[in-house]
């Protein structure tokens, strides 16, 4: 899955690049409409940009790559926090029994040293 995503991001990559490359040279004029709403052809021709296809294809492309690392980096955060805090976890838990192991080791050893002793001294 993890795969097809990023195949499926690299071609949608390279289908924005492909377009920016083919209408380099045309241009698109973009009408900003006035704040009240209304249609006055001079207000609307006041706020006329012709701007490059290359550089609106690029700028919706830089938009959307930047809103999509905010979105996705305090997710990526979180997890990463929660994955050193489950991998502390677990080397606390692996020192606790490596400790509890080697407890009981040195516990059986003094039992079988007081067990001689005791068969030893019944003797």
């Amino acid at each position: 899955m993890k795969l097809m995503l990023q195949l499926l991001a690299f071609m949608l990559l390279l289908g924005v690049i492909y377009i920016t490359i083919i209408n380099g040279g045309n241009t698109i004029t973009l009408y900003i409409m006035p704040p009240s709403g209304g249609v006055d052809a001079e207000v609307a021709y006041e706020g006329a940009r012709t701007v490059s296809i290359a550089f609106f294809a690029l700028s919706v492309l830089g938009a959307g790559l930047i809103s999509g690392l905010c979105l996705f980096v305090p997710f990526y955060l979180t997890q990463t926090e929660q994955l050193f805090a489950y991998k502390r976890e677990l080397e606390k838990s692996s020192i606790l029994t490596d400790n509890s192991s080697a407890q009981v080791k040195v516990l059986q050893a003094k039992i079988q040293v007081l067990e001689k002793a005791l068969k030893e001294a019944l003797r």
